[in-house]
């Protein structure tokens, strides 16, 4: 049995049952684990993204985001964390807002390097899932959104469940297997 899906498992588990007991608890944590992952996103595009193409333009919308980036993160952390609930509802639409802002100027930036030969696939992905990430944002605010939330839980708790159960089930296969390399 490996104990790093054993892990995976209950932690699993532990997210879905928060997500399905304590919705608004989980939906403060992602604010706040957007924010950082927005906060460390403006630095990677200040200090890194800029100065792989040799565009004035390329590199002002990526300044643009980055700068964006750090004042949204660093709001999204400290403002929730300072004020009552309500602020909540402001910074997941703040987000989503954000989110959709990025994707435009990575599009942007995108097309720009596509122009001069570079492999633009991987930043494709990153557009999409802000997008995606900006439509569920702008729905979990509402009743719809918690349940969602809900539902969402209870399907990390059944995966966890599922990860634990298969672990559990093939613990002797994996040392029969084992032992049979070692001889």
């Amino acid at each position: 049995m490996k104990k790093s899906y054993l892990g995976i498992g209950i932690l699993s588990m532990i997210a879905g049952l928060l997500m399905l007991f304590s919705p608004d608890a989980w939906i403060k944590v992602v604010v706040i684990l957007l924010g950082l992952a927005a906060i460390v996103n403006g630095c990677f595009n200040l200090f890194y993204v800029r100065r792989i193409f040799d565009d004035d333009y390329f590199r002002r919308s990526i300044i643009v985001r980055g700068l964006l980036s750090l004042v949204v993160g660093l709001v999204a952390v400290i403002l929730p964390l300072a004020l009552a609930t309500a602020i909540w509802t402001a910074m997941v639409y703040m987000l989503a807002a954000y989110l959709l802002v990025s994707a435009a100027l990575e599009l942007y930036a995108s097309l720009r390097l596509r122009s001069s030969g570079v492999d633009t696939k991987p930043y494709y992905g990153e557009i999409v899932g802000s997008i995606i990430l900006a439509v569920i944002l702008f729905i979990i605010p509402a009743q719809v959104g918690i349940v969602l939330v809900r539902i969402c839980g209870a399907l990390l708790v059944l995966s966890g469940l599922g990860v634990i159960f298969w672990q559990w089930r093939n613990r002797g296969v994996e040392h029969y297997l084992h032992k049979k390399v070692r001889d």
